[in-house]
């Protein structure tokens, strides 16, 4: 017995670590499954929208007009369901800047400003992050890139603001993908790399499963970097419904 109870105080770390990340584990898999719904409810919605479209077009092709009231009114439930089901989240989703004056130079500014406000926040808490996030500050963008780097910008943004305020010791990097759009969300994938201790990075895990969050963890990696400390390697999402002029 007491064999056993030494065993579990020298693991004890990683038992709580594998208890916390099963807890999340489930949120993270509740999540994704009612974003399967919204997109099922997505597609029912158009199926109804495209069926009264075609009606109104091709009126001779319309068994009656109370065919086309019952459609309009079975596709109004499926978007007071769906806006309902929407309700649910207390996401809080990020505003991508648009740029019209002058969209070169606004957008540059835009970047030495989040620069500088991100470098004196991880100052301030302690907290190593990347000198730079792999955009250029010589030279401007062409017009067709910057709205695709306003919205990296804006997500690294956020994801650095939940890692800074999560106090992890040291972000190694954040390398933003390409964003697709599935159904109503816009997705942009990000590789994530950070050391801590444990306390730390099961912290940053809550925060990243937080309600307001509108990140998701796809995958991880967790290995020794020296002692009391972790390198997480993570794969992250930011989804963000299209709604409200939010994004």
């Amino acid at each position: 017995m007491k064999k056993i109870l030494n065993l579990l105080k020298r693991n004890l770390v990683f038992i709580f670590m594998a208890l916390v990340l099963g807890i999340m584990g489930f949120g993270f898999n509740l999540i994704r499954k009612t974003q399967q719904d919204l997109k099922k409810m997505e597609d029912e919605i158009k199926k109804k929208y495209e069926e009264v479209k075609k009606y109104e077009t091709t009126k001779e092709e319309a068994p009656s007009p109370a065919l086309i009231d019952k459609l309009n009114t079975e596709s109004g439930l499926l978007v007071a369901q769906f806006n309902s089901l929407l309700s649910k989240f207390s996401t809080t989703y990020p505003r991508i800047p648009e740029f019209k004056v002058f969209p070169n130079v606004e957008y540059k500014e835009f970047l030495l400003e989040i620069d500088e406000q991100l470098h004196k926040k991880a100052k301030k808490n302690n907290v190593t992050i990347p000198t730079t996030f792999g955009f250029s500050e010589t030279g401007f963008p062409s017009a067709d890139q910057i709205p695709l780097f306003s919205l990296q910008l804006t997500v690294i943004k956020n994801m650095l603001d939940l890692l800074i305020d999560s106090g992890v010791s040291i972000v190694n990097s954040i390398v933003p993908g390409t964003p697709s759009t599935v159904a109503f969300y816009k997705v942009l994938p990000l590789d994530v790399s950070l050391t801590g201790n444990s306390v730390e990075i099961v912290r940053f895990l809550k925060y990243l499963n937080n309600p307001s969050s509108f990140f998701t963890l796809e995958s991880f990696a967790i290995t020794k970097a020296g002692t009391d400390l972790f390198r997480a390697n993570l794969k992250i999402n930011a989804v963000m419904i299209e709604r409200g002029g939010s994004i």
